[in-house]
């Protein structure tokens, strides 16, 4: 068989620890290591480099982040639920207003009051949002005491 150099086993090695390589390939790296003590090495430091991951210690400052991440996703959304819903309920009552209504020849008024249920129903989505945020910040105040 003929000699494989050592930086395309050590290409190999992660997928060969992880036994996700296929047959010839897990084949060939079986066969170098048999001869290679510097990727016999290498093969092992992956495996103390996977290892030490699971260290609780390392674990506990990315699960604060993600804590804190997650508490600012909700509060992120309430704020731009709140935005949003209060900008489109002044935009109702701005286009009610902007139109305006007119008799129509028949003797009919004619008004776009399709605006006025839209712009309380905004509103009350900001005040839900409003209301979704106190108790968010009052929620993590009590959290950090």
């Amino acid at each position: 068989m003929m000699k494989i150099p050592c930086e395309i086993i050590r290409d190999l090695l992660p997928l060969y620890h992880d036994n996700v390589c296929s047959k010839k390939s897990y084949d060939l790296v079986e066969e170098h290591l048999k001869t290679c003590e510097d990727c016999k090495l290498e093969l092992e430091k992956i495996d103390t480099d996977i290892k030490g991951v699971y260290n609780m210690n390392d674990i506990k400052p990315i699960r604060k982040i993600a804590e804190k991440w997650n508490r600012d996703k909700k509060s992120a959304f309430f704020k731009g639920t709140l935005l949003i819903s209060l900008m489109a309920c002044i935009g109702c009552f701005i286009a009610f207003n902007a139109i305006g209504s007119y008799v129509a020849a028949d003797g009919t008024l004619v008004e776009p009051f399709g605006f006025i249920p839209l712009a309380y129903l905004f509103a009350f989505i900001s005040l839900l949002s409003g209301i979704s945020l106190w108790i968010i910040k009052l929620i993590n105040r009590k959290k950090i005491n």
